[in-house]
């Protein structure tokens, strides 16, 4: 199987020579690394560059900083054709030996579009294990997709249908997080696997864009992220994308459940959504926290989707 590794860096000079290593230890003699840089001013670009010298499975693209999630669709894009494996890399994580191998046992002989993705082991700046991620106790659906992001991008991998159809991506400054959409698109036409063995040793530091925790700490995490954006805002401005680009291809049971639920515009459907005893993420603290955010954005007066975003 044909194996393209996309890698999106940004001020990673201090990691990538790491987490490069762990990759090309395992990539098959055919297959490509892609990095693109997202307009890097430190040194990320001169040790990529050093490191595709030595290794011709590496290749280097530079280009304006597009923010992470733009920059991994780019990525998508510049896939070779004859790839029949897609996965997407942090810059500063480390792959634990059989990831390849365990993403492509996984995909073999899926024809539709799938997704797989993973656990992973949290590891401080040093590699030293302190957690793991949680598990999924309702699996993977559209519907939680619609309301939670289970997927952590860098364990994600995707076969060649897979691929297409996530890059049909709408507007693409509605997206805040791509592998959020990547969950939401395969789950909606394809097949989602959840592997619940960890796959990456997942490096907690300060310069993340997005952390994760473990237990408690992960509500931490998620309040320090909301503090700085909207998660309303990004949660429905991601669906009205969708709807936009994919709507027309939902089932009828499908395009129910989002009007009946997450329809911004909708009084009714946003109170249901806050009313209504049905379980739309993983976790039922998880539940309640997403009503309590959709509610405080409606008594603040912020609206559910931003000002600009709103139809005249």
């Amino acid at each position: 199987m044909r194996v393209a590794v996309v890698m999106s860096t940004y001020q990673g000079e201090r990691y990538v020579d790491e987490q490069v290593a762990s990759i090309l230890a395992q990539l098959p003699p055919d297959g490509w690394l892609i990095v693109r840089d997202d307009g890097s001013r430190d040194g990320t670009v001169a040790r990529v560059e050093a490191l595709a010298a030595a290794d011709p499975r590496i290749r280097l693209l530079r280009g304006e900083n597009l923010g992470f999630a733009r920059s991994f669709f780019a990525l998508l894009a510049s896939v070779p054709p004859e790839a029949e494996l897609a996965m997407l890399a942090d810059q500063d994580d480390v792959w634990l030996p059989d990831k390849i191998e365990r993403a492509a046992r996984a995909l073999q002989g899926r024809a539709g579009p799938t997704l797989y993705f993973s656990r992973l082991w949290l590891v401080d700046e040093s590699l030293r294990r302190f957690g793991v991620t949680l598990g999924w106790p309702r699996g993977p659906s559209f519907e939680n997709a619609l309301a939670e992001n289970i997927v952590t991008g860098c364990t994600i991998a995707l076969n060649p249908a897979a691929v297409q159809l996530v890059l049909r991506l709408g507007d693409a400054s509605r997206i805040h997080f791509h592998d959020w959409w990547i969950y939401l698109v395969v789950s909606a036409f394809g097949t989602v696997v959840a592997d619940p063995e960890p796959s990456v040793n997942y490096r907690q530091h300060g310069g993340n864009v997005v952390g994760r925790g473990s237990g408690w700490r992960r509500y931490l995490v998620n309040l320090q992220f909301i503090r700085r954006s909207s998660w309303v805002h990004i949660m429905y401005n991601q669906l009205e994308n969708f709807r936009a680009a994919h709507g027309a291809n939902l089932s009828p049971a499908q395009r129910t459940l989002m009007d009946r639920y997450f329809d911004p515009r909708n009084a009714a459907s946003v109170l249901r959504l806050l009313l209504v005893p049905r379980r739309h993420r993983q976790l039922l603290a998880d539940e309640f926290l997403l009503r309590g955010l959709v509610l405080w954005d409606v008594l603040s007066g912020r609206g559910l989707l931003p000002k600009e975003k709103r139809a005249p």
